[in-house]
């Protein structure tokens, strides 16, 4: 340090109770330095987070499934169409199928994507329909339609 300034705080010091502490600014100032680097770092990291990014359209399915009134047990075929009401109407899009789907005390999961297309920000209605796995005949559709809500439908337009 120069001989002047030390002199000069040496003055200051024996005048007064002022006492510089260049450890204690030093520190300060890393610590600053250290700040902008977290902010800066922190900064990247929500930009990465919200960057634009393709997103997976599937989401989650939960249903219970009655077999005469009581919890069905056993392997189902599903079908599932999408529409824009909850009655009548043309299905939006191709069925999406889901065979040999097991069901214990009468819930079944499934995975549905039926692609972005269809979700564009109207109302949107899951139609159900069941038959016993590797039966040939019809499904049998289920009422009513289950309305899509906000959770799978969180990436509207």
């Amino acid at each position: 340090m120069d001989s002047c300034l030390q002199s000069c705080l040496a003055c200051l010091e024996a005048t007064s109770d002022f006492t510089f502490d260049f450890e204690r600014i030093d520190l300060r100032h890393r610590f600053f330095d250290m700040n902008k680097r977290g902010l800066l770092l922190i900064g990247l990291l929500c930009a990465y987070a919200f960057s634009a990014t393709a997103q997976n359209t599937s989401f989650t399915y939960q249903g219970r499934l009655l077999d005469n009134g009581t919890p069905a047990n056993g392997i189902y075929d599903l079908r599932f169409n999408l529409f824009a009401a909850e009655t009548s109407g043309v299905a939006l899009g191709d069925p999406f199928s889901q065979l040999a789907i097991p069901t214990s005390n009468g819930l079944f999961t499934v995975a549905l994507d039926f692609g972005a297309a269809v979700f564009m920000g109207g109302d949107r209605w899951l139609e159900v329909s069941v038959r016993t796995n590797g039966d040939a005949g019809p499904y049998t559709t289920l009422v009513p339609r289950q309305p899509i809500t906000s959770t799978p439908y969180a990436c509207r337009r």
